[in-house]
């Protein structure tokens, strides 16, 4: 049997297992899966006719692992987010392509900062394996980052991808929960909390439920407990100007956006930018909130 034939049905076999949404998808996670095996790249596995019998052994391996609902980035070690390459595994949650977008909005929060010049503070709450935090440190050189998150097994995470990045000089990681670890009044806040509500939760496929931290998935039984926390803690811990972006479920933007904006306007501040950013589906994402700038 030639290896794309190999291939092709370990593809069909994702999909059969429901380990790959359809027969592209399969297709693609197997070439990446004998890519990990054999030590080659994706374009080198389409070009190859046939496989070693040690890389072969070990591609049905990680197809077995595949189909037992190991994620496909935690059988990688990696996964790409905003131009990078981010080591994940156990413990963190996979990166979301959908989160790209809270990445987007905050660097123009940055950027438009009045301290733009000078040093601009960002906080990224729930950090997980850092892919929000370490890439507003990577694209803008003027911010010092405090990622913050309440499970030290996922700071490991952020650890390896902080030093990969080589940001130690401006990225500070913090164990604790929410804003409560800060010392220094934030510009920039960011947090991707867990925002599936718990009924919600349990109808996730396997590979959610059974393999990522639930820490990082469940928001309670609205889903928005953890979100409502943060805004109870914010306004103590943002600078006079600040923007706070916080990425939520579909249908959540509306009671989000109330409980960030009543909280700041109850601290006598001035709300001057209200926008929900939508994501690569079309949904809205990403709430922003600026006050002062």
């Amino acid at each position: 049997m030639s290896l794309r034939e190999t291939l092709r049905q370990a593809a069909e076999r994702l999909v059969v297992g429901h380990a790959a949404e359809d027969l592209d998808d399969g297709v693609l996670q197997a070439d990446l899966l004998f890519a990990e095996a054999s030590g080659l790249d994706r374009a080198q596995v389409m070009a190859a006719t046939e496989g070693s019998v040690e890389a072969l052994t070990k591609f049905e391996e990680l197809v077995s692992r595949r189909l037992n609902h190991e994620p496909l980035a935690y059988i990688l070690g990696r996964r790409e987010f905003y131009g990078r390459t981010f080591e994940v595994g156990p413990g963190c949650l996979v990166p979301r392509p959908e989160t790209e977008e809270l990445v987007e909005a905050a660097l123009a929060a940055v950027r438009e900062h009045p301290n733009a010049r000078r040093l601009v503070r960002v906080a990224d709450i729930g950090t997980g394996s850092g892919i929000i935090g370490l890439s507003i440190a990577a694209h803008a050189p003027n911010t010092k980052v405090w990622c913050v998150d309440v499970s030290t097994e996922a700071l490991q995470w952020a650890g390896k991808n902080m030093r990969h990045h080589g940001l130690q000089d401006r990225v500070v990681l913090l164990a604790g929960d929410l804003l409560e670890p800060l010392d220094q009044p934030i510009d920039v806040l960011c947090a991707n909390l867990p925002y599936v509500p718990t009924e919600d939760y349990e109808e996730l496929p396997p590979q959610i439920r059974e393999r990522e931290p639930r820490i990082a998935v469940e928001g309670g039984v609205t889903g928005i407990e953890l979100i409502r926390r943060l805004t109870e803690q914010m306004t103590a811990h943002l600078a006079p100007q600040a923007a706070v972006l916080l990425e939520v479920g579909a249908g959540q933007m509306s009671w989000v956006e109330e409980l960030v904006v009543d909280a700041l306007k109850a601290d006598g501040r001035e709300v001057t930018k209200v926008e929900a950013h939508r994501d690569l589906y079309g949904i809205r994402r990403c709430l922003e909130v600026r006050t002062g700038y």
